[in-house]
């Protein structure tokens, strides 16, 4: 069995550990895939502050490699699960499959070692947060 925090952080590491130039690039990937994977996707993103959107994103990728140490999900999860609510931004559940395939594709695309152990490692540690937003999304 794989150890799928310690796949996370080491995957995490070879991606954005500390080459701020790779970590703009993996963040520009991203945003580029998942722009273009639907419409609906799209006009989400129209007036969107893109620098602040990839600061989120990034600071997000560093509060799940905490998440299964600490046991509780942080209040920034919380936070952005509300934010994305249906009575907010009204990102519906249906969109963070997209999200999360267009996040394996572009780890696939900058991490060296990529392999299905890596990709299951993702999924894994992503399935906490994809959880609570399906969650949040009905309720106030």
């Amino acid at each position: 069995m794989i150890n799928y925090e310690r796949q996370f952080k080491d995957s995490h590491e070879r991606i954005l550990g500390g080459r701020t130039s790779q970590g703009n690039e993996f963040f520009d990937a991203f945003y580029d895939r998942f722009i273009a994977s639907s419409p609906e996707v799209a006009q989400k993103f129209q007036n969107i502050d893109m620098t602040h959107q990839k600061t989120m994103l990034r600071h997000s990728l560093s509060y799940l490699l905490n998440l299964s140490s600490t046991k509780t999900i942080p209040d920034h999860f919380v936070e952005i699960a509300r934010s994305h609510s249906r009575q907010n931004t009204d990102i519906a559940p249906h969109l963070y499959d997209l999200w999360l395939g267009c996040l394996i594709e572009t780890v696939s695309e900058f991490d060296p070692d990529f392999c299905d152990d890596v990709e299951l490692a993702w999924r894994m540690m992503c399935a906490h947060v994809i959880a609570l937003m399906t969650f949040m999304y009905d309720r106030p």
